[in-house]
């Protein structure tokens, strides 16, 4: 988190502007739903009521199209920046070093920073981060919102979710360790290609283009068994938790459906819970998946910064 906080501190007013709009994108949301089920609600009993409702939904619509548009606007902004700055600090860091001190550094270390972590950083940063956040933020707000419409049907529909946070910490950390044997072996792999390259006049001379190339494929299979093994893991691991988030929706239908053939639950109330099952269940089942993603990305982070350090870094 402190990788995190620090990759995004010259863009905090960006970032937060972000924030506030996946806020109020949720808040429409939760608000639109609303006003659908009291329009299903009149639609039932042949009121005529609900064509009072299309204004309000319509500006519903355009406002959140607003947020959406902020979201996309200044989270683009902010990561964009800060991985820009970042590369910045890197590409500073080793044009300011000296001669010696880069013949000594590890060239494939180099050469992996550049191409892999920063790659990564960009990569998560760009397409994964702030929808993370927004799928946190829609999480919460919609369970705390479905507990205030309906408390009992809410806790009774979504006690298979309890489990599925103790499956998705369990499986974070499995995940997480597969990631770090797959970084450690595309390092290594990294190493002898680059290696290869600066040893290569050498090579020839003795004839150790062989050894060398053996070593390499070697690394290749060894990484290609690592990523392998990784995307087969968090496979089975995520759709164990779809099985899981499945459960949710059935009670729900099963308890609502009872409810409002009982006439204790309107129509109207069931569409909102059914529709917004999604914001709390379908997070949790993507959760593995984002959980393994984010983990590379602060690993990434990381190696960037200590290198940055390590090698005194300056403040661009």
């Amino acid at each position: 988190m402190k990788s995190l906080i620090k990759l995004f501190q010259n863009q905090k007013c960006f970032f937060l502007f972000a924030l506030l709009c996946s806020i109020g994108s949720i808040t429409i949301n939760l608000l639109w739903n609303k006003e659908l089920a009291t329009m299903i609600n009149l639609l039932q009993i042949g009121h005529t009521g609900w064509n009072a409702k299309i204004p309000l939904c319509f500006f519903l619509l355009c406002t959140a199209a607003l947020f959406q548009g902020g979201i996309t606007l200044f989270s683009s902004y902010a990561g964009e920046s800060a991985v820009h700055i970042l590369r910045l600090k890197v590409a500073d860091t080793i044009l300011h070093q000296s001669y010696a001190k880069n013949t000594s550094d590890n060239s494939g270390e180099l050469l992996s920073l550049q191409i892999n972590e920063l790659e990564e950083v960009n990569q998560y940063v760009s397409d994964s981060l702030f929808p993370l956040i927004t799928d946190i933020i829609s999480f919460f707000f919609t369970l705390v919102y479905l507990l205030y419409q309906n408390f009992t049907l809410t806790l009774l529909c979504n006690i298979p979710v309890l489990f599925l946070f103790v499956y998705t910490s369990a499986s974070g950390k499995i995940i997480y360790r597969y990631t770090q044997k797959e970084q450690e072996t595309l390092q290594r792999m990294n190493g002898i290609s680059q290696t290869a390259l600066s040893l290569f006049p050498i090579l020839r001379i003795y004839q150790a283009e062989g050894l060398l190339q053996n070593k390499y494929e070697e690394s290749i299979l060894t990484w290609k068994k690592a990523v392998v093994t990784q995307e087969s893991v968090k496979a089975k691991l995520m759709f164990l938790s779809g099985m899981l988030s499945t459960l949710p929706l059935l009670l729900l239908l099963l308890i609502g459906g009872t409810m409002v053939i009982n006439g204790t639950f309107s129509i109207g109330m069931l569409y909102i819970f059914i529709n917004l099952s999604g914001n709390v269940s379908g997070v949790m089942v993507n959760m593995p998946g984002h959980i393994a993603g984010y983990h590379r990305f602060c690993g990434c982070l990381n190696r960037v910064w200590q290198f940055l350090e390590k090698n005194g870094g300056r403040n661009l």
